[in-house]
């Protein structure tokens, strides 16, 4: 495999150190999201162990709430994520479009967040990094996790100590090590406008960190249930619950939750939802979710989901405008040149690039079956 099998139609993603694309297959013309990531900055900044636990997940994934990987390869600088294109946007840009949610809409966002969280938990894995922009809307309205940079498993080669010290300068823990990994992401969206925008571009920012993820005392798959709860609160009053102009700003209150979390009571927001929040977003000795995804399910918010039926098989609330096999208008418009800056990136030299055996992935019936982005012959 290599890049020159694909076609490059137009960026769709620009992050810290890779971009993402939308591509087509010359030989079958399918539509796919290319990922492609610099060697040299995930090495200088010590994300080999993210990007071979999210390579793992994306292999091993075969359900409907991840993102599909159908190869994955790499080159002399760059490593390559070849996965199903998900043309209706992320929750991010839904979530500034419509400013807040209605309840029936938060109330099927939810139910379907819990059932995506709970596949990746059976298989081993906790995410770490569930928030708005890595939750992509399908066609048909569904969702899928994607950006598993942060994503982290039971192996050794998901550790990051085995190939480099992880210790953070960030302005909160000076000196100490946390969890925001302000160095940088796999992959950072970057939006302009207006304030709320703005705090959501901020690198490394930990609106749906869980606190136990940032002290690094000690965490499990439950600090995912945390970030559900984040975006629940999000989608109900119209803005994170830890916002702050700073990342250090936003630790500090993520850390200090018990004072700092707060629901407008002038806000028309379900007890239901209010109760829910409460109960994923507090300690995890008493967090919903200690006994599996089904104490989630089982609470009161959603107790009009029938997810016995499969929620993928209703209509959903909301359906993406999509005019053509290759739109991207639910996309931000992004500049598709920062991965040819060489000024960008330092140098390594190719003897470094040990950490990357492996990485190579085709899915056995990806020219065959491409349910999201083809086949297309356009």
């Amino acid at each position: 495999m290599d890049k020159s099998l694909f076609g490059i139609i137009r960026t769709i993603g620009v992050g810290a150190f890779g971009e993402v694309t939308l591509v087509r297959k010359l030989d079958t013309q399918h539509l796919y999201a290319m990922k492609t990531l610099r060697k040299s900055d995930v090495l200088r900044r010590n994300q080999v162990a993210h990007v071979k636990a999210e390579r793992d997940i994306l292999a091993e994934a075969d359900n409907e709430w991840v993102v599909r990987l159908y190869y994955s390869f790499q080159d002399t600088d760059n490593l390559y994520f070849v996965m199903d294109y998900i043309p209706g946007g992320d929750l991010m840009s839904l979530l500034i479009s419509k400013g807040i949610f209605e309840e029936s809409l938060a109330q099927f966002y939810i139910a379907e967040l819990t059932c995506a969280v709970e596949s990746v938990h059976r298989m081993g894995f906790i995410h770490r990094d569930i928030k708005p922009d890595n939750i992509l809307i399908d066609r048909d309205g569904h969702i899928k996790l994607t950006d598993f940079g942060l994503c982290t498993g039971f192996r050794w080669t998901h550790d990051s100590k085995y190939y480099q010290d992880t210790s953070c300068q960030c302005e909160l823990f000076k000196g100490q090590v946390c969890g925001c990994d302000d160095r940088g992401r796999p992959l950072e969206r970057r939006r302009k406008g207006n304030v709320r925008c703005l705090a959501h571009s901020l690198v490394g920012t930990p609106n749906y960190i869980a606190p136990e993820v940032l002290l690094r005392t000690g965490y499990t798959q439950l600090c995912d249930w945390w970030s559900v709860g984040v975006i629940l609160y999000e989608m109900l009053v119209g803005q994170p619950p830890f916002l702050a102009t700073t990342p250090a700003e936003t630790q500090y209150k993520v850390v200090n939750w018990a004072t700092t979390l707060r629901i407008p009571s002038q806000m028309d927001i379900p007890n239901s939802a209010v109760d829910l929040i409460s109960k994923l977003c507090t300690d995890q000795s008493r967090r919903l979710g200690k006994g599996g995804a089904q104490e989630v399910k089982s609470h009161p918010f959603l107790n009009s989901v029938n997810f016995e039926a499969g929620l993928r098989r209703i209509t959903a609330p909301f359906i993406p405008k999509i005019r053509h096999p290759t739109d991207t208008s639910n996309f931000d418009p992004c500049d598709g040149d920062k991965m040819n800056d060489p000024t960008d990136s330092s140098p390594f030299d190719s003897n470094q690039f040990h950490g990357f055996f492996e990485f190579t992935f085709r899915r056995f019936f990806d020219d065959a079956y491409n349910p999201d982005g083809g086949p297309v012959y356009v």
